[in-house]
């Protein structure tokens, strides 16, 4: 179901929620965005521009000569912002005790911070030297205490109840959110309905009025969500939400995601839910877990996305945003091939060759999209399919005849996929 809302001061706004299969989910999506975008609709984005380092508190209404300081030297605004962000990293990532105490230290940080005043003359350098020094221990503080919780979320698979014994230690919006997912999901965590409900408010408070918090009191209005989508998406958008929608570089080492079991425990539901949701940049960074194995780093794959590249490339040029919704649906389907390929077996297979992805390359108008260029794809295509399938019988222990009509399927779904995208371009107007 797609959900439409109008609002004066935001425009329109297009809210994805879908209970259509991950293929039909997609298409859908791509046609309702495509047929605003002809129709000259403006849709709400989210533009990518320059970044521009602010201090972290109104300079409109600073007041004293360390606020005035900050804000008038780049440099410190850009450390202020930096500090700013790694507290409240730590702060959201640290049992509640801790983040009590890391509060207080707070405070008298600042207290020592604000005697920089005392020596006009020194004011910029005084500040220089205690800002960098408290950013690298909050950065220090921040990278610690993620580790911990993610090491904690880790541990659901294995023992759900010692997971939530310690996250219930946490007051944050992501430690609750995963509270929330195990009174869901793991009966034997021992989540009471009473404590579920509250951190259900809490992970809610933590999205705050920002667009996906919207979206999410919208999704849970429709009658069509079921209460295991509910409990995921209000997951994964407070996974997106933690650290500024990015895996945050604490220590100068990227943090690896930390939820990506649900995918093989939740299946269908996990995928669907952590793909494309808002039809907008927002989707790039839409918490997809890498694909399991090599399969995709295969020369035949590679081959493939090689050879759809270009006519893929100059669809997207006018696509806006919107194709990040694309993006991520392709990168879903590559973690679901790798993650749970027998879920292809339920595919029904393509007798019809008229409707076949292939049958529509090879009908495609040679001025749009040269012969030579389609050849290609259906040649590297054809190599993809085999190293599918063989990699399904030697790796995933298929029977010879479930690889071919897997292989099948997914080499199909990859190609209708990107065929749909092009199709839902200006380009298929030309």
């Amino acid at each position: 179901m797609i959900l439409i809302k109008y609002d004066d001061k935001k425009g329109l706004s297009l809210m994805l929620h879908s209970t259509c299969n991950y293929i039909c989910s997609s298409m859908a999506k791509r046609r309702i965005f495509s047929s605003f975008i002809r129709a000259g609709v403006m849709l709400p984005l989210i533009m990518c521009t320059a970044p521009v380092f602010a201090a972290s508190f109104d300079c409109e209404k600073a007041e004293s000569s360390i606020e005035h300081a900050i804000c008038d030297t780049t440099s410190l605004s850009a450390l202020d912002s930096s500090l700013n962000e790694s507290y409240q990293i730590a702060m959201s990532n640290l049992p509640t005790t801790q983040a009590n105490e890391l509060r207080t230290a707070q405070r008298n940080w600042i207290k020592q911070r604000n005697g920089c005043a005392a020596n006009p003359d020194r004011l910029e350098s005084c500040l220089q030297k205690s800002m960098e020094q408290r950013d690298r221990e909050l950065q220090e503080i921040a990278g610690q205490a993620t580790s911990t919780l993610d090491n904690i979320i880790r541990g659901i698979p294995a023992n759900p109840a010692i997971a939530a014994q310690k996250l219930a230690l946490y007051r944050g919006p992501l430690a609750s959110a995963w509270l929330v997912y195990l009174h869901q999901f793991e009966p034997s965590s021992q989540i009471t309905d009473a404590e579920a409900a509250q951190r259900y408010q809490q992970a809610v408070k933590g999205l705050g009025s920002s667009w996906a918090g919207e979206l999410l009191h919208d999704i849970e209005k429709d009658p069509a969500t079921t209460k295991n989508s509910a409990t995921l998406t209000l997951l994964r958008m407070t996974i997106e939400q933690n650290e500024n929608h990015y895996r945050e570089i604490i220590n100068g080492k990227e943090r690896e995601y930390a939820h990506c079991f649900i995918f093989k425990r939740q299946g269908k539901a996990a995928y669907d839910t952590f793909g494309a949701l808002y039809g907008s940049s927002l989707d790039g960074n839409a918490p997809i877990c890498s694909p399991q194995g090599d399969l995709f780093q295969r020369p035949a794959w590679k081959q493939l996305n090689d050879a759809m590249a270009t006519i893929v490339d100059k669809a997207s040029l006018d696509m806006g945003t919107i194709r990040s919704a694309s993006y991520a649906d392709w990168r879903m389907f590559n973690l679901r091939v790798t993650l749970s390929p027998r879920d292809f077996l339920k595919t029904e297979p393509n007798t019809t060759t008229a409707n076949s992805p292939e049958s529509e390359i090879q009908a495609w108008n040679d001025k749009e999209w040269p012969k030579q260029e389609r050849d290609a794809v259906l040649n590297a295509a054809n190599e993809a399919h085999k190293t599918t399938a063989q990699w399904l019988v030697t790796e995933q222990h298929f029977t010879q005849a479930d690889a071919e009509k897997a292989a099948n399927a997914i080499v199909q779904d990859w190609l209708t996929m990107r065929l749909n995208f092009i199709g839902e371009s200006p380009l298929s107007d030309e």
